[in-house]
């Protein structure tokens, strides 16, 4: 049980975590809207002790900070506060909390108990916090590769299409015919190609979820397709949710990539996106009726597997390829579902 005047106790502990961060020049306590955030923060990890090893008399359950959970870390994000700072803090908290409350005399608790209690409700505000963090980070980089796709698609249409075209236009006012060097007119049928995966590239390369839900983006991406290709069907199991803005547009380049290779390359007749949904994660299939592949075929280092990996690892998903020769090919993402936007 803690000790009956656990207000002099949390005053306590504030006023030694203040201390001890002055003196090591923490970013925590250089600005007064982030010292207040830190102090709402020790409050509620305090009160989580409290419960765990015996509410003392005078302390009431304060309300939880603006900012907790996940919002902690976005916050601290935003404010360019290294989560070094952060997990400092964390520690000295420990520290400072263990020696003042394990030296009242008051409190009948057990170091051992004191020090489980304290880690759990610790790591109770630390984990959901850097996943916030990571989700800020997510994001940043979600937009920064929209900026640079975006960038990427106007350099395609307008100076590697254009060019292209140019040069085919050369060759069919040369008077391109049946009767011309075979070489030559599969020269123009290679420009003609070149310039169609071109201008279909610097298309999908436009696309991004922005302000959609994954579902959405994908249907909408999935009606603009061209009739280039091998149609392509979106079907939906469950009921979709919103995900972070991060994990939503790297899963929608992975699924995106997919679908373009599988009508591209797959000789398919047809094409499926099905994406399952249900409370623990998310479940997508990019799947194709072609002639497939071999394991054995598949270059190691072909980017385009390394990127849909690295994409996938980045936001914590599982990617799985499976390449059935002359059965099609079926590639599936699945993306755990953060417990805080349930």
């Amino acid at each position: 049980m803690i000790g009956n005047d656990g207000v002099a106790l949390r005053d306590r502990i504030l006023a030694a975590l203040f201390e001890r961060l002055r003196a090591s020049e923490s970013t925590l306590v250089a600005d007064a809207e982030v010292s207040e955030q830190l102090a709402a923060q020790v409050d509620w990890i305090l009160d989580r002790t409290f419960d765990r090893l015996g509410r003392p008399g005078g302390v009431e359950r304060p309300t939880a900070p603006a900012a907790h959970g996940s919002g902690v870390g976005e916050k601290r994000a935003r404010q360019n506060i290294h989560p070094v700072d952060s997990l400092s803090a964390a520690t000295v908290l420990f520290d400072v909390a263990f020696s003042i409350i394990s030296a009242d005399q008051d409190t009948d608790v057990s170091p051992a108990d004191l020090a489980r209690a304290l880690n759990a409700s610790i790591m109770s505000a630390v984990v959901p916090a850097s996943v916030g963090y990571v989700n800020v980070l997510l994001e940043r980089l979600a937009v920064a590769h929209s900026e640079e796709r975006l960038g990427i698609s106007r350099e395609l249409h307008d100076r590697v299409a254009h060019s292209i075209a140019a040069g085919l236009q050369r060759f069919q006012l040369g008077g391109i015919d049946a009767a011309s060097d075979p070489r030559l007119r599969e020269g123009v049928q290679l420009f003609s190609a070149a310039l169609d995966e071109t201008r279909a590239i610097a298309l999908d390369l436009r696309h991004a979820v922005g302000d959609k839900r994954l579902d959405e983006a994908l249907h909408d991406y999935v009606g603009d397709l061209d009739d280039s290709g091998p149609p392509v069907e979106t079907t939906v199991e469950g009921a979709p949710y919103r995900l972070s803005t991060g994990v939503q547009e790297e899963a929608f380049i992975i699924v995106r990539e997919a679908v373009h290779n599988a009508r591209r390359h797959s000789g398919a007749e047809r094409i499926r996106v099905h994406s399952h949904w249900d409370r623990r994660s998310l479940t997508i299939s990019v799947s194709d009726n072609g002639h497939g592949f071999a394991h054995e075929t598949v270059r190691s280092g072909a980017l385009g597997l390394i990127a849909a990996q690295e994409r996938a690892e980045l936001i914590g998903a599982e990617l799985e390829i499976v390449p059935g020769l002359g059965t099609g090919t079926t590639l599936t993402l699945t993306i755990p579902r953060d417990r805080e936007s349930e």
